[in-house]
């Protein structure tokens, strides 16, 4: 099997997995620590994947260390996008959480393009903008649908709701950025394992110092469920997550981007197990019409991609005849 089609089945199992994560967390949310959680997830994540790192190669661990801009990079929007994320599943619907924090993603791309931090190798045609225009659409309807009280989850004081939705979005914006990051880390030779077991020391540590300084007792479990909560943590956050970075090694940003569009929907049919949440018809309008707008700008990308590719060795060659003649 090809790499880049491993990376697509990692994509696609981190896809599912989403599901399942964000649907059980948002409910576990409602009476334990998300600062905890995040704590026993990342410390997890950190031993683990630092361990295989140093096993493996242990001058790959400390590669990250070496480019100091960038691994600070990659930790900072690494802890504000994932603490970000679990403060949004505490308030507001799974698949509204899920929808905004990736819908984000290809917006951030273009802004980013815009102020020239990020070039590309073709410019988006005009069905590509078409559909980034669906997305933007579609998110601000999503707000609007959360805002108005027409979500899966009912809300008495409209400003912690406010607040989560401007937390999840800019969330979505720097977990974008922190991908792009752990992408130019991979292709300077530094391992998955290696920035999974380094991405995260930040998060872990603002997580930890909450917890104790601002953390409330009576959302903390009992010492014997601990076990089975970390094992659920790193099973369903930590996994997850490695095989996004797996994927991300392996594909380009346009098939991460397209395979995360994927997870809302997942997220939305696996939350209608959750008692506490009532069906939205606005809810998944928007999460379907996400889906569809995010899809296709990523086909069109990798078409236009592919068409640009079928061009060059035609352009070499005229190149180089008209080299000849000369």
């Amino acid at each position: 099997m090809s790499s880049s089609a491993v990376g697509l089945a990692c994509l696609l199992f981190f896809a599912l997995s989403r599901g399942v994560q964000d649907a059980f967390f948002g409910n576990v949310f409602q009476s334990v620590s998300f600062l905890l959680v995040g704590v026993l997830a990342f410390g997890a994540s950190t031993l683990c994947f630092s361990v295989v790192a140093f096993l493996r190669q242990p001058r790959d661990l400390a590669k990250p260390f070496t480019s100091p801009a960038a691994f600070a990079g990659l930790n900072v929007t690494t802890a504000a996008a994932r603490l970000g994320f679990f403060y949004g599943l505490k308030r507001l619907e799974p698949a509204v959480v899920a929808t905004l924090y990736n819908g984000v993603g290809p917006l951030t791309v273009l802004g980013l393009g815009a102020l020239g931090w990020t070039t590309a190798k073709r410019r988006p045609s005009a069905g590509e903008w078409f559909c980034y225009l669906g997305i933007a659409g579609t998110l601000a309807a999503l707000v609007v649908v959360v805002l108005a009280n027409r979500s899966g989850l009912s809300i008495s004081n409209i400003v912690p709701q406010a607040a989560a939705l401007a937390v999840v979005v800019a969330g979505g914006a720097m977990i974008t950025i922190g991908h792009m990051i752990a992408r130019w880390f991979n292709d300077t030779g530094v391992s998955s394992a290696a920035v999974m077991g380094t991405r995260f020391l930040l998060t872990l540590l603002l997580a930890a110092t909450a917890e104790l300084t601002v953390g409330e007792a009576a959302m903390r479990p009992s010492a014997g469920s601990l076990p089975f909560l970390a094992a659920v943590a790193f099973a369903l956050i930590t996994i997850p997550s490695f095989m996004l970075q797996l994927g991300i090694a392996r594909t380009s940003p346009l098939a991460v981007n397209a395979m995360r569009s994927l997870a809302p929907v997942f997220v939305f049919v696996v939350q209608q197990v959750d008692g506490r949440l009532r069906f939205s018809g606005a809810t998944l309008i928007c999460v379907v019409s996400f889906c569809i707008f995010a899809t296709g700008a990523s086909v069109l990308r990798g078409w236009s991609e592919a068409r640009g590719k079928d061009h060059e060795p035609s352009q070499r060659c005229l190149r180089r005849s008209a080299s000849w003649d000369g």
